[in-house]
């Protein structure tokens, strides 16, 4: 794992994942129609992968991720603070790998969005707390393989 990457994830057209050859059971799903694309994010570990899979409207969405060496209640607080005005798809949770944090979710937000330039403002209140954070726009995964 590299210092900001807990999970990798891809955004891929609901009919181009229905063509696959993974049996995976999308018939829990509520109203599926109502959506046109899955926000698939995997994670993996020295013998599986984890597949956690949401339905979305949008064909981009940001991934989050933080790193750094401390945590508090004041952090936890501050964090929980500014995701709760955006709405989260999936988090990785807190994570402590060798006396160091790391940080992942996904919010139901892309760079067009009005709330945007919030999130990046909020994010650079705290940014004096974490050796790094990364912002990154996740895509559609195009359904010639790219």
């Amino acid at each position: 794992m590299d210092s900001l990457n807990i999970t990798d994830a891809y955004i891929q057209q609901l009919e181009d994942f229905l063509n696959t050859n993974l049996r995976i059971s999308l018939s829990k799903f509520k109203n599926l129609k109502e959506y046109d694309n899955l926000l698939i994010i995997q994670s993996s570990i020295e013998n599986s992968i984890k597949l956690s899979i949401y339905p979305i409207k949008k064909e981009k969405v940001f991934k989050i991720s933080l790193y750094g060496l401390k945590l508090s209640k004041k952090i936890l607080k501050e964090i929980s603070k500014i995701l709760q005005k955006f709405q989260v798809i999936h988090t990785s949770g807190f994570l402590k790998i060798k006396k160091h944090i790391y940080y992942e979710c996904y919010l139901n937000l892309s760079i067009s969005d009005s709330k945007n330039k919030s999130l990046k403002n909020s994010l650079d209140k705290i940014k004096n707390i974490f050796k790094e954070i990364k912002i990154e726009e996740v895509l559609v995964k195009n359904s010639r393989g790219s």
